[in-house]
């Protein structure tokens, strides 16, 4: 007995000298005791992680739910741009019907909301607004003696979708202005008087815009699109979306 037990305590000191030429070692194992107080620390950890990294996560989802909404706004603005300039008529209901598949989803409505074939158009559904805005640059060539020489004035101004649209309670603006409601043709959009009338004239914040300043009786088509609405509420949601292209 005595034999045995020595060969084993030689045994295991041959091993370890092994094990050190080696360059190995042998971890001790670790206790049942401390195994046991160790158990859902991960748990615990993840936890107070997410629910201070929550508001993150959920500020990056909402921002890019709202993100996508600009782009869809940007793209009927866009959109009403190319057919404005090329000289659709944006009075007709079926020109604004395009504008509204165009922007599917941000509740752009055009018309009464009777049933086909019975529509008409209409400036007071949805939560939706597209401004359309002919300017023009009032220089000498154009007209020498005007009241409104070296002002830019409306040629023209067309409402597509809900006027009365809000966002925090209050109304939308057009950030160019809005022409004199006695020299505007809620019909046809035209301007009269637009050489000598005050109120034909843009706001005076619009020349900024240009650098260089537009050419004397030059035309820009100006197109601006508000959306009511976002995505999240409190702190986390928007009131709305607005985009503005010049051409």
């Amino acid at each position: 007995m005595y034999w045995v037990e020595l060969r084993s305590a030689e045994l295991r000191l041959f091993e370890g000298q092994q094990h050190e030429r080696f360059g190995m070692s042998i971890a001790a194992p670790v206790s049942q005791r401390r195994r046991r107080k160790q158990k859902g620390v991960e748990a615990i950890e993840f936890g107070l992680f997410f629910i201070m990294m929550l508001p993150g996560f959920v500020w990056m989802f909402i921002t890019g739910m709202n993100f996508i909404r600009f782009n869809k706004a940007n793209d009927v603005a866009r959109a009403t741009a190319l057919m404005y300039i090329k000289g659709q008529d944006m009075t007709v209901l079926g020109t604004q019907e395009i504008l509204a598949r165009v922007g599917q989803g941000l509740d752009l409505e055009v018309d009464d909301g009777a049933a086909p074939p019975n529509q008409a158009a209409s400036n007071s559904r949805g939560s939706g607004l597209v401004v359309l805005s002919q300017v023009q640059f009032v220089g000498p060539n154009t007209c020498n003696s005007c009241g409104n020489l070296n002002h830019y004035v409306f040629l023209q101004r067309v409402y597509v979708g809900n006027k009365s649209l809000q966002f925090n309670g209050s109304t939308v603006q057009s950030a160019l202005g809005s022409p004199g409601t006695g020299i505007w043709s809620a019909t046809t959009g035209s301007v009269t008087n637009v050489y000598t009338d005050s109120t034909a004239q843009v706001n005076a914040s619009f020349a900024s815009l240009w650098t260089p300043a537009i050419g004397d009786g030059q035309i820009v088509y100006v197109v601006e699109s508000f959306f009511a609405g976002g995505f999240g509420a409190g702190q986390f949601g928007g009131s709305g979306v607005y985009a503005r292209v010049f051409m």
